[in-house]
């Protein structure tokens, strides 16, 4: 039995990629699980496990005496003979767990504890492995999904994105390849130990720097991101060298750049903007697709700007719902008011985030 124990573990050692100190550990703690009910709770219990002739000891050392005062560390010398006819009072016996106590009581002990010190064993490669790449951008298959939540199987271990981790166009099938930003990763759990999102705007740097060496190489540098998840995102560039365009570089050779992170994104718009530290060309720019005629800086101290458009394109500067208008102000800093250029002053067109 102690043969093909020792010899099940190097196997699944070798299957895991777990170290087989970690099964001989678990076996450890099982037997004494065991021998210590055999014996006594406060019996002192050894453990001799030899791993190169495949054998398994368990057992106590007891002082033979004649009148037992201590049972957990003493043997009456008459019991003693029993065990060795060669032993006499003042010597030291081993006394053996024999091996049929181990039967199935100690086997599903011993399983017990065996799987959860691999369980602990696999959560932690996991952790070592993925903590260091937290806030960094990952790929997977879709194995499962489970109440809305993906389930996403890595190299090692899975990830799970919740629905407040997606947008509202990532709808996807088992069997897909998604990309994802490792949000979080935890020392230990019962499902999945690493936490994705396709929600925060981390998500859209890590997808830009992946589709355009200017900017993981630091040539191009992103401002600042602001973002309505599977509706439209608005990204605020500059280039670090005056020969670079930085829109240019973003958008790629016929928007080909700017479609591969569309396409990740399942549609979702993109709008990439010029920054300037001058807030009126900032602001002028971050509006798009809104013809801007004109942008007074009222309050500086407060950032509030008053912004004059053309008549045609009012509506495509609030944008649906708001949307345009509301990203602009994320994406500036600004708390923007609109006015129409044909009466600028007319309150009833103002509009206000």
């Amino acid at each position: 039995m102690a043969e093909e124990l020792l010899s099940s573990i190097k196997q699944m050692s070798k299957e895991r990629g777990i170290s087989p100190d970690i099964f001989y550990s678990a076996i450890e703690e099982a037997l004494l699980t065991v021998a210590k009910k055999y014996f006594s709770e406060d019996t002192d219990v050894q453990v001799n496990i030899d791993k190169d002739r495949g054998q398994i000891q368990v057992y106590t050392t007891k002082l033979i005496v004649k009148n037992v005062q201590n049972p957990s560390q003493e043997i009456d010398w008459k019991a003693a003979l029993k065990i060795d006819p060669k032993v006499k009072e003042g010597d030291e016996i081993k006394i053996f767990l024999p091996g049929e106590t181990l039967g199935r009581i100690a086997a599903q002990t011993a399983k017990h504890i065996i799987m959860h010190k691999v369980l602990q064993a696999e959560q932690q490669k996991i952790f070592d492995k993925y903590y260091p790449l937290t806030g960094t951008l990952v790929s997977g298959e879709i194995r499962r999904i489970e109440n809305k939540n993906l389930i996403v199987g890595l190299d090692l271990g899975e990830a799970i994105l919740p629905p407040k981790e997606l947008s509202a166009k990532d709808e996807f099938t088992r069997g897909e390849i998604i990309k994802f930003l490792i949000k979080r990763v935890f020392p230990e759990g019962k499902g999945p130990l690493i936490l994705g999102s396709r929600y925060m705007n981390d998500f859209i740097l890590e997808l830009i720097k992946m589709e355009v060496p200017e900017v993981s190489e630091g040539i191009v540098k992103v401002f600042s991101i602001s973002r309505e998840p599977g509706v439209k995102t608005k990204v605020a560039v500059y280039s670090t060298e005056k020969t670079v365009d930085p829109v240019g570089a973003i958008v790629g050779m016929n928007g080909n750049r700017v479609l591969s992170i569309t396409k990740e994104l399942r549609g979702e718009r993109i709008d990439v903007i010029a920054w300037s530290n001058s807030p009126e060309r900032f602001i002028s720019s971050a509006l798009t697709p809104a013809d801007v005629i004109k942008v007074k800086v009222v309050d500086q101290e407060e950032k509030k700007a008053e912004v004059t458009v053309t008549e045609d394109s009012l509506s495509a500067a609030i944008g649906k719902k708001g949307i345009n208008i509301k990203l602009a102000s994320k994406l500036t800093g600004w708390n923007i008011q609109l006015t129409n250029g044909r009466e600028e002053n007319a309150p009833g067109i103002q509009k206000k985030l």
